[in-house]
């Protein structure tokens, strides 16, 4: 690897964004150098466990979609580009009373954003999706499109495309020190030095380890990710269990069908007791009856047809900020990085898009798409705290 001060963008991490964000800024023709201080699509961060959502009924706040709208293209654009088989519609489902936030916000998004769904009655939820416990407020936003990307596999397929437009990759490599003033960024690793005219930070759950001076109030949160089995497994396959959100009630959950035949992956969501890490390393503790007791639960109340037992799970982690809206975007100071983290636990589906953006800034000091929302200073304006 070269020391030289004339790389045009440096990503560190490369997980969902900075691999993303690698390829995209190496596909314009920047001179690109990316570092990750694990190996390609590890699973030491949030960016694992075989399958993520993809939809685009937003219950997040219509603000998202144009993000989402740039998002699919470039999820396709990978997979035609990369040959690698990426993502797997199976439909998707928001689950919950008809005069719900839920409910109204996906409906919101799917108009605005032109997406193809249909309102279900409880009737006719439980009549074509019966794997779900039904519940007679219960109605559903069907979105025919949404699906389930593989993430591990997206992130090595992009390194691979950035690599081939001439992008220097460093896995194994971790940043040590930032260095950054209107004029550049000055990056360390152990003995080495780098310069560039501008850094995408894209480091997950270690990045405010890197830029305490900012102050962000990012926390990490362990997020297990736990699989369960049934007698019939063929009625949570991807073609008749779509990837939905619930919450109703006592039943606020997630899921993703079986796409590689160790079961439906559920998730716990955020009215659910998970502890809050000190540090990303903090994480790497086994699996416990703590991680899987809330999600057991929560299956067993959702899915009569399902074991409530967990058939296997594994740590995982994400970095939340304290309205649990995206940081992306540029600090007044710290000019010559783009910021990009705390996803919140829904990143994943935009991380396309949320690099193609960085990518933007970085090359050309703004972007098309609205980023007020996700501003890295407005936390500093009093705004989005209290957890």
């Amino acid at each position: 690897m070269r020391n030289t001060n004339s790389y045009d963008i440096a990503v560190l991490g490369l997980g969902a964004v900075g691999s993303m964000a690698a390829w995209r800024a190496a596909a314009r023709g920047a001179r690109v150098i990316g570092f990750e201080r694990y190996d390609i699509a590890h699973a030491h961060g949030s960016s694992h466990g075989g399958s993520r959502i993809f939809r685009q009924t937003l219950f997040e706040g219509t603000e998202y979609v144009p993000l989402v709208n740039r998002a699919r293209p470039l999820w396709n654009r990978l997979e035609r580009e990369s040959g690698a088989a990426l993502f797997q519609v199976s439909g998707g489902l928001c689950i919950g009373p008809e005069d719900s936030a839920l409910i109204a916000n996906a409906l919101a998004s799917a108009r605005i954003g032109g997406f193809e769904h249909e309102l279900l009655e409880p009737d006719e939820l439980a009549g074509r999706f019966p794997q779900h416990a039904a519940i007679p407020e219960d109605f559903a936003v069907f979105e025919p499109g949404a699906g389930v990307l593989d993430p591990e596999a997206c992130i090595r397929a992009a390194v691979r495309l950035a690599t081939g437009h001439g992008a220097e990759i460093a896995p194994r490599t971790e940043v040590t020190a930032i260095e950054h003033d209107e004029s550049g960024v000055s990056i360390r690793t152990g003995a080495d030095s780098f310069r560039a005219r501008r850094a995408i930070v894209a480091t997950g759950a270690w990045f405010t380890d890197l830029l305490p001076d900012l102050a962000l109030p990012l926390k990490v949160q362990r997020s297990p990710l736990v699989w369960f089995t049934g007698a019939d497994r063929p009625a949570y396959r991807p073609e008749r269990f779509p990837v939905f959100i619930r919450r109703s009630g006592e039943l606020d959950g997630w899921g993703i069908p079986d796409v590689d035949g160790n079961g439906v992956k559920i998730g716990a969501g955020p009215s659910a007791p998970k502890p809050w890490l000190q540090r990303p390393e903090d994480n790497g503790y086994p699996i416990d009856e703590r991680d899987t007791d809330p999600v057991e639960k929560f299956c067993a109340a959702a899915f009569p047809g399902l074991n409530p037992v967990a058939a296997s799970a594994a740590p995982c982690m994400n970095s939340r900020t304290t309205d649990r809206d995206f940081v992306l975007g540029v600090t007044r100071r710290a000019p010559s990085l783009v910021l990009a983290g705390g996803f919140s636990g829904h990143g994943f589906k935009h991380a396309s898009a949320s690099a193609d953006v960085c990518v933007d800034l970085a090359l050309d000091g703004a972007s098309d798409v609205p980023l007020s929302r996700f501003s890295p200073d407005r936390f500093s304006s009093g705004q989005g705290e209290g957890q």
